[in-house]
């Protein structure tokens, strides 16, 4: 008969109770060493090596003790993985499909002590696949309860938690007026009027020692009381909660709390911040509001002209083909970009040309800045599948020329299109996203496990509402999943897309949001 080598995995999400004499994870390890006993007659036999995760998510592969497993797995030293639950193994369903695959390949299963199957039998698999999915299903149903939960107590103005806003302190029914820092809130905004922008106002601010509000956690950390950011100051100008109200997503409810401010004070905060907001995405506070006028071209040689439209306040600007300004429509074919993003391709392709970089560094600027670019610029040409930028460079007394060309797919955006510059490397994994979904997943077991989003908020000193716009993130697709770490979801998506959009929950059309496509 031959042994079968067993290996014992336990894991508990939170570490509370850890410090007992006998906690969950050694209750865990007790059942399964008295299963594998019941299993001797088969050869089973327990290794002596502890694989214990303790307080830390099944959300994520990313354990000390599973790694450790892993290893052991693909070093051949283990035969049977042994868990009291599937899910103490891993909660998700694309990363049980990367471990049976990488126990398959070192000829290794596992089994569940209180789930009568095991993964060394066909019918176990499908029991499992069918259990995960269940799963699957429950997380994405107790997410949209959560969101639901969230907007209702929000329309019905209640304050939902997270870290306190300046003015306001928590009392037996919520937010309460802290009239010194009340002041210091009017203070603010009168002198904003004042003095026109948030600039000076920082300044003023820094000047009458003004200071955020400070916050003291269960563990003794402390969190704020410094002086006020440019972007904490635009951030309280905005919210909404001084004059009485509860922001969620778009609209603003009535709250529970008292104002701190009157709405005429209030209103002409917002006048004069859209106003200035405006000014800026007009190019009234800058030199060159299109830095590449009359320097852009199809391949048709038709030029592209700067175009601006304007949306509740907004402007936005565009580089358009110049038949659609100046003809009647004729015409169908042609471009209309977005202008930052034109820019900023054109921008990459030449900060990333080893050529130009040589160039600036033999000139003694190595770091060179994006006014002596786009002033060093004569053309940038539009090719069916390439940029191709022509520079002038100063070398000496004399002028030389530098061609630099850069491939890219197009992306359809509604009528827009969007260049997308292609690399001859394999893109590095986006870590940034990858971090923000591994922290929705821990967040959405913090929720199961019974902490509630204003528990949780509070303990990462963030609000209650960017949580929530955050938990789909814990739900997306296996293909979806293994396209982001490994760095080949579709370029044009970012993690700061869905600040102000849901993420679909059915995973077919995650897959068309994020996976690439070329169009022609």
């Amino acid at each position: 008969m031959s042994k079968v080598r067993c290996a014992i995995y336990t894991r508990k999400s939170s570490d509370e109770g850890l410090d007992q004499a006998f906690n969950s994870l050694d209750a865990q390890r007790e059942a399964c060493e008295a299963y594998v006993r019941s299993q001797q007659h088969e050869g089973w036999r327990a290794l002596r090596g502890e694989y214990s995760d303790g307080g830390i998510s099944g959300g994520t592969l990313e354990r000390p003790a599973l790694r450790r497993l892993l290893e052991d797995i693909d070093a051949g030293r283990v035969d049977m993985v042994v868990v009291y639950k599937i899910d103490r193994l891993t909660r998700s369903l694309s990363d049980f499909a990367k471990l049976v695959d990488r126990l398959d390949a070192a000829g290794a299963s596992f089994v569940s002590v209180t789930q009568q199957f095991n993964t060394s039998t066909s019918m176990g698999r499908l029991t499992l696949n069918v259990l995960l999915s269940f799963a699957q299903f429950e997380r994405e149903v107790t997410a949209e309860r959560i969101r639901d939960k969230i907007a209702a107590s929000k329309k019905k103005g209640m304050w939902m938690g997270g870290p306190l806003p300046l003015g306001y302190d928590k009392g037996d029914e919520g937010l309460v007026v802290n009239q010194a820092e009340a002041d210091i809130i009017v203070s603010l905004f009168e002198n904003y009027l004042r003095l026109g922008c948030v600039r000076e106002l920082k300044a003023f601010a820094d000047r009458q020692n003004y200071r955020t509000k400070q916050h003291t956690f269960k563990s003794g950390r402390i969190h704020g009381g410094v002086s006020f950011s440019r972007g904490r100051l635009y951030h309280l100008l905005s919210n909404p909660i001084y004059l009485g109200k509860v922001r969620h997503k778009q609209e603003a409810y009535d709250g529970l709390h008292k104002a701190i401010l009157s709405e005429e004070l209030w209103s002409e905060v917002q006048a004069k911040l859209n106003s200035n907001r405006v000014a800026r995405a007009s190019g009234e506070n800058a030199a060159h509001a299109s830095r590449l006028a009359g320097k852009v071209y199809d391949e048709e040689g038709v030029q592209l002209t700067p175009s601006h439209t304007s949306k509740k306040g907004k402007r936005y600007r565009y580089y358009v083909s110049k038949h659609f300004v100046t003809e009647s429509g004729e015409r169908r074919h042609g471009w209309r970009l977005p202008a930052a993003e034109l820019e900023a391709a054109v921008l990459n392709a030449i900060s990333s040309d080893r050529r130009a970089q040589l160039h600036f560094e033999e000139i003694g600027q190595p770091k060179f800045t994006s006014r002596d670019l786009f002033s060093q610029i004569e053309k940038v040409e539009i090719g069916p599948a390439s940029l191709r930028i022509s520079i002038r460079l100063q070398s000496g007394a004399a002028l030389e020329s530098l061609l630099v060309e850069a491939p890219f797919t197009r992306r359809r955006r509604g009528v827009e299109q969007k260049l997308v510059l292609s690399s001859d490397t394999k893109r590095n994994p986006d870590l940034f996203f990858i971090r923000r979904i591994l922290k929705a997943m821990d967040r959405v077991e913090k929720l199961k496990s019974g902490q509630s989003l204003r528990d949780i908020a509070d303990e990462q000193n963030t609000t209650s509402e960017y949580l929530s716009k955050n938990l789909d993130l814990a739900f997306l697709s296996p293909r979806v999943l293994k396209a982001i770490t490994s760095g080949q979801q579709d370029p044009t998506i970012a993690v700061s897309h869905f600040h102000s959009k849901r993420l679909p929950m059915d995973w077919l059309d995650q897959e068309r949001l994020f996976l690439p496509k070329r169009i022609s």
